[in-house]
Parts: structure tokens; sequence; C-alpha cells
């Protein structure tokens, strides 16, 4: 381990141990932490998985102490799909089957028999006859035969890629023939349907051919040249073949050139989704109400004074504002706007003319902006209950924002403006309407 890492084990189980136990989960504004099991979405999750299972195959499955052993003449296992043949019979499949389960009520099994000696097991299809086992590529009945259109905005490489994926797998997979020809047809009728020109989707099929066999030929060389070469040549050969990769939406024509050109530079070219026109024109979302978005910096002013509140919540604005009034009808103690009711009894908080100042689904950056509206407002130590409603100042900030507090006192004038009439066109109005009675009297 020293030879690929300065750290020492016990670091390295001290990190790990924080990468399984703070793992936070927000649903609603609330913050969830999950208590068992390895993180969900996290790419630590499955390498963990793998590690438990492997001793888990190794204590109850391949021990000694396993009674079925005997029965198990093939345990293939791919992350949590397993593979089995069996030759113990259905009752002792199902006392197995049971007492796997028995183990650890958090790993449960489920299993699927094979029908006409027939089982898929991920995408292959596997027959068992009496001395061998069969495979070809399986599809589920539900598969839309659906694959980049060829009119997509994607690159020429990207959508040859793969069709010739796809005809690899079918090389790799299919042990007869027949069902290798099958398959290929099969790929050419579902890619001409999909917009690939015929003439091309008949030369890549062609091709291939050639191309498994080299393949072929290459990875049996591969082999043979790895038993001879040693450890430390065939770390040297990777990096070498290490490259940058720089990220880029793809526009048609620009990139291909960029490409090649980036090629002599070792530096590889990724694309990533920009805007289109679907996320621009298409929101298939229903609308829903202002009060139901989540993740802002909210603003709520008073009616009877200048005073106005500002704070900040994950949730769905709408029920911060339940706990605000539940809070004010309880007489919560160390709640601004509850405490600004109870200190100016005549005064009414102005709900319908809340604004938000800011959205933002990281937390710590909303915890930063509403503490930065707060200072700019009141930048004195002690607040001002006759500008802001709010008991402390929030998260600290370092004093380089001060110099930014300018334009975050406009721009929180711009989105909390509420245009009223001015004097002077009520003063108009009103000698306006003066000027109507008289004429009326005279």
């Amino acid at each position: 381990m020293h030879e690929r890492t300065k750290w020492k084990p016990d670091d390295i189980v001290e990190l790990l141990k924080i990468c399984v136990e703070t793992h936070f989960k927000t649903l609603d504004g609330r913050i969830f932490t999950q208590t068992d099991g390895t993180p969900i979405g996290k790419s630590i999750s499955g390498p963990l998985a793998d590690i438990y299972m492997d001793w888990f195959e190794r204590t109850y499955i391949y021990s000694e102490h396993n009674e079925f052993k005997n029965h198990l003449k093939i345990w293939k296992r791919s992350r949590d799909d397993v593979y089995i043949l069996w030759s113990g019979g259905q009752e002792a499949l199902d006392c197995f089957f049971w007492r796997v389960n028995y183990i650890d009520p958090r790993i449960q099994f489920t299993i699927e028999r094979e029908k006409e000696a027939i089982l898929p097991f991920l995408d292959i299809s596997i027959k068992r006859y009496p001395n061998k086992l069969e495979t070809k590529v399986y599809r589920k009945e539900t598969h839309t035969q659906r694959y980049i259109h060829w009119r997509s905005n994607h690159s020429r490489n990207c959508k040859l890629g793969i069709l010739k994926g796809l005809i690899h797998r079918a090389h790799l997979l299919c042990d007869r023939k027949e069902d290798l020809l099958d398959e290929i047809q099969l790929l050419k009728d579902v890619f001409i349907a999909n917009g690939y020109p015929n003439n091309l989707v008949e030369r890549t099929v062609r091709d291939s051919w050639k191309i498994e066999l080299e393949k072929e030929l290459k990875k049996i060389a591969e082999e043979l040249r790895k038993a001879e070469l040693d450890t430390h040549q065939e770390e040297e050969k990777t990096d070498e073949e290490y490259f940058d990769v720089l990220y880029a939406p793809y526009i048609a024509g620009f990139s291909e050139r960029l490409q090649k050109d980036l090629r002599p530079l070792k530096v590889g070219l990724a694309y990533k989704t920009g805007t289109t026109l679907f996320s621009r024109v298409c929101k298939l979302k229903p609308p829903r109400e202002i009060d139901d978005q989540k993740d802002v910096v909210y603003h709520i002013p008073c009616k009877s004074c200048s005073a106005c509140y500002i704070g900040e919540t994950g949730q769905k604005f709408a029920s911060r504002r339940y706990q605000h009034e539940y809070d004010i009808k309880t007489k919560k103690k160390k709640n601004g706007i509850g405490d600004h009711m109870r200190e100016n009894k005549k005064h009414m908080i102005d709900w319908n003319n809340r604004n938000f100042l800011e959205i933002d689904n990281d937390w710590r950056r909303r915890k930063i902006k509403e503490a930065l509206y707060i200072d700019s407002i009141n930048p004195q130590m002690e607040i001002n209950p006759r500008k802001l409603m709010n008991p402390e100042k929030g998260t600290d900030i370092s004093d380089c924002w001060k110099e930014f507090y300018q334009h975050i006192r406009e721009t929180f004038e711009t989105k909390t403006y509420q245009k009223k009439p001015l004097r002077s066109e009520q003063k108009t109005s009103r000698r306006k309407t003066n000027q109507r009675k008289y004429d009326i009297t005279c």
C-alpha cells in the first residue's frame, strides 16, 4: 500500500467512516441523515457493496459450514445480481434461499427461476444444456428500440459509437452464429428506423467482422505480452497515455475541428449538454404557486413601519410562513417577527408583499446571502429595530464584503421596490377634484 499512497491505514478507515456516516438528504427543506446502508448516490457505495458481498460470500456461501455448498455448481455475481446453477432439486433450493435470507434481515434476496431452461441475467439470455451453457443478447419485452436519432445534435463519432458498441456486444455475447446474424439484422433494421443512412449502416456492419477478428487477435497478443512485462513498465505506459479533458457543448462542424487540433496537445474533448431550445421553451412541470418556491432568501415587510424581516429557508415558503404565523400565535420567543408584534401591538405584517431576494439550493450560500443583506442594511453591531425585525445578524461574514454593501443595498431596493403614487401626482389629483367641485357649485 505504501507504494500507492502516503495515507496510513488508520487514516483511510477514518475517512471512510466520515464518508459513510455524514450522508444527508434534503426533502422539502428538512434535512435527513441515513442511518443504515451505504450512502445513496455516492460513488463509494458500489465498491463498499462489493466488499461486503465478497465477505458475505466467503463467510456463508463458499464456507465449509454451508451444507448446500455441493449443490452450487455456479455462483456468479455482478454487484447485486447473482446467477447460480443448482443441482439439488427444488426443495433444497427453497431451503437454501430461506437460509440465505435469514442470515441478515437487511440483506434480502429475491429469486427468479428458469423457464424452458432459459434464464436472463443482466443483458444476457442464458440457455442451459446438459453439458454446456449457451448465451445470446437479452432485451426486455418493454424495450422501445429507440436510440439517438441520426439528425440529433450529437457528433458523428458518438452516434456511430452506439452502433459499433451494440455490434461488438452481439459478437461478444452470441455463442451461436444464427443468433449473431439475427441480432445484427435486428440492429440494422433498428438503426435505419432511427434515421441512420442505409449505406453507412451496411458498411459499419460489414467492417465489423474484420474489426472483431483484429480485436480478438490483439487481445490474445496483449495477454502474451503482459506475461512478459513487469508492473513498472505497465505503469509507465499508462502515464504516457494520460489525456487531459476539455468539456464543452457540441457544435456541429466546429467541435470536430477543435477535437482534431487538441489531439497533438494530448487534450481530449468531451461533450456536455448545453442550453437547448427544448429547455428554454418547454416547461413540462405544472405551474406552481409563488409561495411553493423553495430554497429562498426572503424579505417580509411590516405594513405599519419601515422595519422588515430577512430570512432563508430550504422549505417551501408557504411552510415557513405558517411557522412564523404559528410562532406569533403561540408568542414564541426568539422569533423576530413575533418579537416585533409583541412590542408593537397595533402593527401588521404585510405577508402579501413578501419578496424573494435570492434562490439558491445550497444552504451554506443561502446563509451567507442572508447575512450579507442583513449586514448591508444594518452595518452596526446592534440590530436597529426600526430597520430590521431579525433578532440577530446571522452567519459571521468577512469584512471584505463591506466593499460591496452599496451594490447589495441597491439590489435589495430594486427587488423590494413597491410602486406608490408620487406626491406631485396626488396633489394634482386633488387639485383637479377640487376644480370639478367648484364648477359644479357654480
